[in-house]
This record gives C-alpha cells, structure tokens and sequence, in this order.
C-alpha cells in the first residue's frame, strides 16, 4: 500500500519551498529555485516547482498538491501551472494552484479576517473579511510591484542613469548598479536594460545592500526606501479599506524576503500603516507559508 503524503508549495520570485507530511504527520522542507511564472514562464517555473515537490517527497508522488505561487493570482497562470504539473505528477489526485497571497496570509493569521503584505522580488496586498477577498497589486515588474526589490533595486538603476547624465552625484548605490550590471558608462547601461530580456531577479538582488545603505545614512539609499514604504503602505491601506478593515483596527501580516528581519524598510513601512489604520497591529509571520500551503494541502485529501 503506497504511503499518503501530502506536499504544500510556496513558489516565489526568489525561491521555491516546498513542505511535506506522510500520513497525516509533518516530514520535511526542501528548497528550490525561482518559479514566478510572470518573470520566467510557465515552463520554467513548473520546472522548478516540480524538482522541489520531488526532493519534499524523496520521489514519490503525493496524494495531495496545493501550490500558492507568485503570478498564479491570474487564472490563466494557474490554470497552465496545474496543466504542466499535473502532467509532471499524473498520479496526485488532488491537485491545485493558486496565488502566494493566502497561504502567506494563513501562515502569519491562522483564522479571522486580516491583511498581508506581500514583499519580496514582486509586491501585492491581500485581505480577507468574511467572505470578501481583496488583492491589490501584484501587476509584475511592468505594472505594478510598488515598493518591491525589483522597485527598490530599478530605482537605483534610474540614478545611475541621471548620475552618467550629470543629474545627479555617484555614491555607493550607484557603484553597486554599476558592479551587478557590470557597466561604466551611459552605452553599457543601456545595452545591460535592452539587448537582452530585462533580469528582474538581478535588479531586485540589488535591494537588500540598498537597504543595508540606507541603514547607515545613504542619502540616496534612504530616499529610495521612503518611497518604497509610501507605496507598500497604500497597497495595505487600499486593501484594509476595500475589505472593510480600516477602521476595525485590523491585524496586518509582513511577509516576503525584504520585510523578513527588522530594517528601516519594515520601520518606516510599520510607522505609516500603524498611523493611517488606527489600531493596526503588526504581525510577523508565525511559520513558513509552505507549511501554510501544506494544511490547504490535507485538507484537498
């Protein structure tokens, strides 16, 4: 009789994690690559899914698949997703994909209405009250992921390119656009943005030094990050106030690589929403969305 063995999936612009249990008991937790599939394709981030469900399991095919991932918030991502991994996995018999938003909400606020902020490579906001559910953001790259690395790490390109045009003065942000994107000049930045496909995952590497920038007095560093906080914090008041939170003092939920430790980011981020929700309270994240993703899991079967 083959063992029943459950697999829930966090799938991030940054990294893949999957968790595990065998019959009705937590197991493991693996880690993978990147599988957004708005900045590296359906196929490429099935892939990655896949290969990290497979260690989780150690090769076998779960009963039970939920997978919350980064750009499966549109339904034609998620329904490609669960066509290319149901044909990776032909024997899972329950099987479902769906935003990161929930499980990253569930992990941080078990039960209950409440709104998490998503930031890590991309940006979005959810909120649950009852039977409403409210996303706002989670555009990508293009459109949308205010306040995200990518937005953060670009911000620092964009001074880079005002500093070549004598706009503005070279400092260490600058320096280190310069070092990632291995250019020195206003030619070679721009055949780094346009003879290829933009590297989103380079440019939001550049985030976390911007960060660690601004905590030592990097004007320009700083700067970036105040606007970074104004727009994370409009995506969790729009959130709160669609949902009917704004003014139920509501519980708000930091999720995401960049608001993971304490920085100046999550300070000035903290600061605003606590002073534009009245009687927000802040909550970290109690457990790895995965294992979030994992009860959604057990509960398909």
């Amino acid at each position: 009789m083959s063992e029943h063995i459950c697999v829930g999936v966090d799938a991030g612009g940054t990294s893949t994690v999957a968790a595990s249990s065998r019959e009705g008991v937590f197991w493991q937790i693996e880690r993978g690559g990147p599988a957004n599939a708005c900045a590296i394709g359906v196929d490429g981030a099935a892939a990655a899914i896949a290969e990290t469900v497979r260690r989780a399991s150690d090769g076998m095919e779960p009963a039970a698949l939920y997978v919350a991932a980064a750009g499966a918030g549109s339904p034609q991502i998620a329904r490609s997703l669960e066509r290319s991994l149901g044909a990776a996995f032909p024997s899972t018999r329950r099987l479902a994909v769906a935003g990161d938003t929930e499980a990253a909400l569930r992990a941080a606020i078990p039960a209950g209405p409440g709104v998490v902020l998503i930031a890590g490579t991309g940006s979005v906001a959810y909120a649950e009250n009852g039977e409403r559910r409210v996303r706002v953001g989670g555009y990508g790259f293009l459109a949308g992921d205010e306040g995200s690395a990518f937005s953060i790490g670009f911000a620092a390109v964009k001074l880079l390119s005002r500093v070549y045009d004598g706009r503005a003065r070279a400092d260490e942000t600058t320096a280190l656009v310069e070092r990632v994107l291995e250019c020195g000049d206003r030619d070679a930045l721009l055949s780094a943005l346009y003879t290829a496909p933009i590297e989103v995952a380079k440019i939001a590497s550049l985030a976390p030094s911007i960060i660690a920038f601004a905590g030592k007095g990097n004007r320009a560093a700083t700067k970036i990050l105040q606007t970074a906080a104004q727009e994370l914090g409009d995506l969790v008041r729009s959130a709160a106030q669609q949902a009917g939170l704004a003014e139920a003092s509501p519980s708000i939920a930091f999720a995401g690589g960049l608001l993971r430790e304490n920085n100046l980011l999550s300070f000035l981020l903290e600061t605003r929403v606590t002073n534009e929700l009245a009687g927000a309270a802040i909550v970290r994240l109690r457990d790895e969305p995965a294992r979030a993703a994992l009860r959604f899991a057990e509960m398909l079967g």
